[in-house]
């Protein structure tokens, strides 16, 4: 009898175990955007590119943000100028460049969960 408890008790453990492993690699990810070039700054105007990462249908944003990555040139004439949830499930993302000379590029982040019910364990 207590052989038997004990091959039972096991494999209810790994099957709680399984399932719990299961539902946490699949519920939180990060969605990117489009790579997006900022153009050139021109007539004293920077460049400025727009972003935007969208979350699946049936996933629910939970955060976001944005990276510039600077062209060849100095990193401090490339600015995320917004970084912001947007209506929906999104996240947008403003960035400028005053450099006359060099693009750079502009992505989107959105973090995105699935509402999963978590499984109850129910002991006899």
């Amino acid at each position: 009898m207590l052989k038997k408890s004990l091959v039972v008790a096991a494999a209810a453990t790994m099957a709680f175990a399984a399932a719990g492993v299961a539902v946490a690699d699949d519920v939180v990810r990060v969605v990117e955007s489009a790579e997006v070039t900022i153009p050139v700054a021109s007539g004293g105007y920077p460049g400025r590119a727009v972003a935007q990462a969208e979350c699946p249908a049936g996933e629910t944003r939970t955060g976001g943000g944005a990276l510039v990555t600077a062209g060849n040139s100095y990193a401090d004439r490339y600015a995320v100028g917004a970084s912001v949830p947007v209506k929906g499930e999104g996240w947008w993302a403003f960035a400028t460049n005053t450099d006359p000379n060099n693009p750079g590029k502009l992505k989107a982040y959105a973090i995105c969960a699935k509402v999963v019910k978590n499984p109850t364990l129910v002991t006899p």
